[in-house]
């Protein structure tokens, strides 16, 4: 009678294969989250660009105030940005703090427009962002 079943050195054998594969796939997972965590900071950053600026910047400029937006930033987020991701801190003056624990790396600065040029969010070396 033969049996059908897997020996013990089969077993260790796996064991061992699964193991290194694990060994050499670990480190490159490591700092995957952080990664994305920091590439949707940079994702918002280019979309208050594109959208968010110019549009209140057109606002600012029909409403008299040739350009400078920092008097609607109290309201930036409930006015005109749907959604702040769950890394970001809006301060209030337009700039946003980076949440640490989120894995966020980044704050952002923000830049005043004028009548020649809408304003501008760059990202900050530190978490902290601030209004220039």
């Amino acid at each position: 009678m033969k049996r059908a079943g897997f020996t013990m050195i089969e077993l260790i054998f796996v064991i061992v294969i699964l193991g290194i594969l694990s060994a050499v796939a670990l480190p490159k997972f490591i700092g995957v989250s952080k990664q994305a965590h920091n590439g949707k900071v940079k994702a918002f950053v280019s979309t208050l660009n594109a959208t968010v600026g110019p549009t209140v910047w057109a606002k600012s400029i029909s409403d008299g105030h040739n350009g400078v937006i920092s008097t609607y930033c109290g309201t930036l987020v409930s006015k005109y940005i749907d959604k702040l991701p769950s890394e970001l801190t809006d301060n209030g003056d337009c700039s946003f703090t980076a949440s640490t624990s989120n894995g966020g790396q980044y704050g952002i600065n923000f830049t005043d427009g004028n009548a020649n040029g809408s304003p501008r969010w760059t990202e900050s070396n530190t978490t902290a962002g601030v209004a220039q």
